[in-house]
């Protein structure tokens, strides 16, 4: 039985049938060099689709070509007969249809899936996105393709909610800016810095999904005066809090002295926050983005901290990412940056992957991972054939 080659990666057809020279016929049809060349064909592809592939991005990889991160799950999908995996072994911004159509699953960090990426994949089933946003993946396109798309808001609820406590605790405190005062022999002056403290004060969500909620648990021991939140989509009822009150938009920017960003990027909510938005804020207030960069209007935002006509900002994304060298931002000691990671842990990275893992496996199984966003997808005829192929495969009965 052929095997794939090193690293997981199947041999091409040409390779496998290389050494075997034409063949001859005669009147008799086919010489035997040409039918061992049929049955090894046959054999590749019978062997490349009976094992269930999953392929991970290239960016779970360092340059050193080792895993960037110390746990992904990947002992989940260890000792599993029929099943394999690996890392893609070039990284790009998007995907091409040829890194994408040999797996089964895709598990991806950062790359973008647009239609172009699609053109052609038949075999891929899913797509894990290790995290909770997917407006780097076309989602429609992957509907039409019969690919299901799934996250994993269970592995980062955690961490970014303690990233967002310790972004409030951080401009209430100057700390950035007192850390860069000592560092200049400026003792003194840093001594002058008064900050702030959330108790007794009020904090606002735009968004109230499960890290919004879990940042306002960790908010509440710091005794906050009041907790707004605005979620046009949500069902207040249906998570109604005594400490929580739901209200709208403007609200929450004129009333709130914390302002967090924690709703996904649609095309309802690109630029929700501009000009306008920005002007209902208190003069002493914060903005606090660990959402999508786009969500808020980025020069708006710069001339309203370059006037300081608020206390400041931290933002965790941007517009355009990596920030440009030459962004008015850097200057600014009034905001605190950092790059679209400031929830990165050991035990996100842990979980996120576990999870993938696991939607991987119930792929390999014949039934639908959770966390599903394209929903749609679960009742196509495609997709449900795909996953029916798999759960008739005894191979992987036992995963």
């Amino acid at each position: 039985m052929l095997r794939p080659a090193r690293g997981g990666h199947f041999r091409s057809k040409e390779t496998l049938l290389s050494g075997i020279g034409p063949g001859r016929t005669g009147r008799r049809g086919i010489c035997s060099c040409s039918m061992l060349s049929i049955l090894l064909l046959g054999m590749f592809e019978t062997e490349m689709y009976s094992l269930f592939r999953v392929g991970f991005s290239a960016d779970f990889m360092n340059g050193e070509g080792r895993l960037a991160f110390p746990d992904i799950g990947l002992s989940l999908l260890e000792n599993h007969a029929g099943l394999e995996y690996d890392f893609m072994p070039q990284y790009k911004p998007a995907y091409s249809p040829d890194q994408l159509s040999g797996y089964d699953v895709v598990i991806s960090l950062k790359p973008r899936v647009t239609e172009s990426s699609l053109e052609g994949v038949t075999r891929l089933c899913a797509i894990g996105r290790c995290g909770v946003g997917y407006d780097n993946v076309d989602l429609r396109a992957c509907t039409e393709h019969d690919i299901a798309v799934y996250i994993t808001p269970q592995g980062v609820v955690r961490p970014m909610a303690e990233s967002i406590v310790l972004l409030v605790l951080a401009l209430s405190h100057h700390l950035v800016r007192k850390d860069r005062l000592i560092r200049d022999g400026n003792w003194v002056e840093s001594t002058r810095r008064l900050g702030q403290e959330p108790r007794g004060r009020v904090i606002g969500t735009i968004g109230f999904g499960n890290i919004a909620r879990e940042a306002f648990r960790l908010l509440n021991y710091f005794e906050p005066a009041r907790l707004l939140a605005f979620d046009p989509y949500i069902n207040t009822d249906a998570v109604a809090r005594e400490d929580v009150e739901f209200t709208n938009l403007d609200e929450v920017l004129r009333e709130s002295d914390y302002v967090l960003v924690n709703c996904p990027l649609t095309q309802e909510t690109r630029h929700l926050i501009g000009t306008r938005e920005l002007a209902l804020m208190k003069s002493d207030a914060y903005l606090i983005n660990t959402a999508r960069g786009p969500i808020i209007d980025e020069a708006a935002l710069i001339q309203v901290l370059e006037g300081r006509r608020i206390a400041g900002a931290a933002l965790d994304v941007f517009e355009r990412e990596p920030l440009a060298e030459d962004s008015p931002l850097l200057p600014l000691d009034n905001v605190i940056l950092t790059s679209h990671s400031i929830g990165w842990t050991e035990e996100l990275f842990r979980d996120m992957g576990r999870i993938d893992c696991e939607g991987a496996l119930a792929i390999a199984r014949g039934q639908a991972p959770p966390n599903v966003v394209n929903r749609e997808v679960l009742v196509r005829p495609g997709f449900l054939r795909k996953l029916e192929s798999y759960g008739k495969d005894r191979k992987r009965s036992a995963i």
